[in-house]
């Protein structure tokens, strides 16, 4: 989510290194297949590579985004960074990138930032993190709103038609024009926008198909309309670009699930119902809804959280079921406070009874931005919010068959499940060694079978420098087949 003040839109839009730590999870499976979609009794859900339920949980990162100079807020990525991500529990990384930097000339690929997201890609298959590569954009380009959170396009596919970057409701006259250019498909150089922005993405996707940290391909962030109305965007021109990417990325091999949004609207009006409709049938898709309900909804306060929160996240499982796809909470994020501290305890409750996965904006930024970034730069916990230690609580990771309820209360994580049997997978919960208060005084290494105590194996995950240390455990539990109750306790 760009910037960070939003008004009201109208129907219409007008590498930091950090030290290595101790011990961390095996990996992911060396061999090609990330994730996957699958349709079978019940909603569609994703799977890992042995057809285990995977539920998300982790947080986004801007460090390959392209901004303007006069906008810097970014951090680099570095190998500690997935490793911090993996001893807070988190098995999952949206991963945005600037079709600026892949495509900085027409007809021209940057190579060295295709590999700089394989390394990415790399590090977090050795930690156990699944990565979504997001192809971002915030008003269309980095210089439609200067001094701004504004990326995307490259200079030489941004046609404003000569009108003015003048500040409008949330966005830019220039930037508007542009968006319309795009979704009218204006040509450059010979071809059409979209066309550019297709080999765009394919390149992408060749550059990390095969990963086994591959969770999917974003197909585009926040889409905003440049003239057209709710409804009318999306039929006229949304879903239709959504076709021609699926279809252009298909053709060119990409089996990986891509992953679509809604208009940017959905983060104002928590509601894309009406505009929801089945434009696709790839049995490969995965609904992306970015939840900032309160935030940049009325009443822009995290005052009754629990009431605005649960009927978005109700439209958000409806909107779903239209697509026919699984949904994930690829977004969400607010200020650092007590209050907000609050709110991100409402949506992390409401992802658990919608069993939808969920990433944090943001992990990392520079100082003297808008202050949502999980760790400070040097990867040390913040004081103003617990946010870090909210966001690492104990979940489950992995179900062989699938996820039916879970909930974390009173110390405890209870879940359902049925399925074939086999190895589930728990996240133990963080405990704060060092650097801050730790909201777990251990983490839980006891898990109840239907009230029975059974044999659990721990793999440690632990980062440390001199700031920061933090510990926790992959907890894996064979289950024999059937339908059964697993809690987690100390």
């Amino acid at each position: 989510m760009p910037v960070r003040a939003w008004g009201r839109i109208g129907a219409a839009l007008a590498v930091l290194s950090l030290a290595a730590p101790a011990a961390h999870a095996a990996s992911l499976p060396a061999s090609p297949g990330g994730l996957h979609v699958v349709h079978a009794g019940g909603a569609p859900y994703l799977a890992d590579r042995a057809g285990r339920y995977v539920l998300l949980r982790g947080v986004d990162s801007n460090a390959l985004v392209q901004y303007a100079s006069d906008f810097q807020e970014t951090v680099p990525l570095a190998r500690a960074d997935l490793q911090e991500m993996a001893a807070l529990g988190f098995n999952f990384l949206r991963l945005a990138v600037s079709w600026s930097r892949i495509a900085p000339a027409p007809g021209e690929i940057d190579g060295a930032y295709l590999d700089q997201i394989r390394s990415v890609l790399s590090w977090a298959a050795s930690e156990g993190v699944y990565v979504l590569v997001d192809m971002h954009q915030d008003r269309y380009n980095r210089h439609t709103w200067p001094g701004n959170e504004v990326d995307g396009a490259p200079d030489w596919a941004t046609l404003t038609d000569g009108v003015p970057c003048t500040p409008l409701e949330a966005t830019t006259a220039c930037a508007q024009a542009a968006e319309q250019n795009f979704w009218d498909d204006a040509t450059v150089d010979g071809r059409p926008l979209q066309q550019w922005y297709l080999q765009a993405l394919r390149a992408v996707a060749s550059a990390v198909s095969g990963s086994p940290a591959l969770a999917g391909i974003e197909l585009m962030n926040e889409p905003t309309q440049g003239a057209l109305p709710p409804v009318a965007f999306e039929q006229a021109e949304l879903y239709p670009f959504y076709r021609r990417m699926i279809s252009g990325l298909r053709q060119a091999g990409v089996d990986a699930p891509l992953w679509f949004e809604p208009s940017v609207l959905r983060d104002l009006d928590d509601d894309a119902v009406p505009e929801a409709a089945r434009f696709s049938a790839d049995p490969q898709l995965v609904y992306a809804v970015h939840i900032y309900t309160d935030v940049f909804s009325p009443p822009m306060s995290a005052s009754d959280p629990e009431a605005h929160l649960r009927s978005s996240y109700q439209a958000a499982a409806a909107e779903a079921a239209v697509f026919g796809t699984p949904w994930v909470d690829d977004e969400f994020g607010a200020d650092a406070s007590p209050q907000w501290d609050r709110w991100i305890s409402e949506e992390q409750s409401l992802q658990d009874e919608f069993l939808t996965g969920s990433g944090f904006w943001l992990w990392k930024q520079q100082p003297d931005f808008y202050g949502w970034a999980t760790v400070r730069p040097d990867g040390s916990l913040r004081r103003s919010t617990l946010r870090a230690q909210l966001l690492s609580e104990p979940h489950v990771d992995a179900v062989p068959g699938r996820l039916l309820s879970t909930t974390w209360a009173a110390g405890r994580l209870t879940s359902q499940v049925s399925g074939p049997g086999g190895d589930l997978l728990l996240w133990s919960g963080t405990q704060v060694l060092r650097g801050g208060p730790s909201l777990l005084p251990a983490p839980l290494n006891r898990v109840l079978l239907d009230g029975r105590p059974v044999p659990v194996t721990c793999q440690a995950r632990s980062f440390s420098t001199a700031a920061v240390a933090l510990g926790g455990c992959d907890l894996t539990v064979r289950i024999p087949p059937g339908r059964h109750v697993i809690v987690l306790t100390s």
